[in-house]
């Protein structure tokens, strides 16, 4: 995913827009699973930056938090960036201070702004924490691990009553 920025800067000051419709596995190696990506893109130059918004749809393989089942997780954001041109560096310029020159800031140097990097930290940042396969998911009994979205519980009621690893506390006489 690369937007030529000749062709950017030639709409002086006009966003130009751009949709990239990609399979997972073909862009990132971290996706191997497969999923599809949607990206809408506005690209604006001006004043030494170059201003990329948009809205990025991920479908991407997901294993849901309470059941442990397989689904495709849908995620989408919105981002605005601005990513600063930089002219090409100077021969005796150091890798400590082209280090401190670009620390805290996104920078594109030559014709060419290259999203991959970008758009995968996106996609990893918009990924759910503990993903549902659906909300009302009931997940897995603690005691036999039947799944209890396709089945009822095979545990009698008092064997989930006692937590397994307190089972020794049972035997201590404690008077109240």
């Amino acid at each position: 995913m690369r937007i030529y920025l000749p062709e950017v800067r030639l709409k002086s000051g006009e966003t130009a827009d751009y949709k990239f419709e990609e399979d997972l596995s073909d862009c990132f190696h971290d996706f191997s699973d497969g999923g599809t990506l949607k990206l809408l893109v506005s690209v604006s130059c001006g004043g030494g930056m170059v201003v990329v918004s948009g809205n990025l749809e991920v479908s991407a393989a997901a294993i849901c938090s309470r059941c442990l089942e397989s689904f495709a997780h849908l995620s989408k954001t919105d981002f605005t960036e601005a990513f600063t041109v930089v002219n090409e560096m100077q021969v005796e310029a150091t890798p400590d201070i082209i280090a401190s020159e670009t620390a805290n800031m996104l920078t594109v140097t030559g014709n060419y702004l290259y999203l991959d990097e970008y758009i995968r930290q996106l996609i990893i940042l918009a990924q759910d924490y503990s993903p549902l396969c659906k909300v009302e998911c009931r997940g897995i009994c603690a005691g036999c691990g039947t799944d209890l979205n396709k089945s009822t519980c095979r545990c009698s009621k008092d064997q989930n009553l006692i937590d397994v690893r307190l089972l020794k506390l049972k035997e201590l006489n404690i008077d109240n």
